[in-house]
């Protein structure tokens, strides 16, 4: 995985977030490259979801 999908995946480690939580988190990356990594953890199908619509990987741990 690229750098910004680990990071991403090691921040939905730990706490769920909204999509858009992290969209803001990580502003100052280019879309394109948020989306790509976004893409990886998708194709990954490690991505969960709360009732909430949080996304997360493993234990879902509280919210962002």
């Amino acid at each position: 995985m690229s750098p910004l999908a680990d990071t991403l995946a090691a921040t939905l480690g730990t706490t769920a977030r909204q999509f858009h939580e992290l969209v803001d988190d990580h502003a100052d990356v280019p879309w394109r490259d948020f989306l790509l990594a976004w893409g990886e953890l998708r194709e990954a199908d490690i991505l969960q979801r709360d009732n909430d619509g949080n996304y997360y990987i493993g234990e879902p741990t509280g919210e962002g």
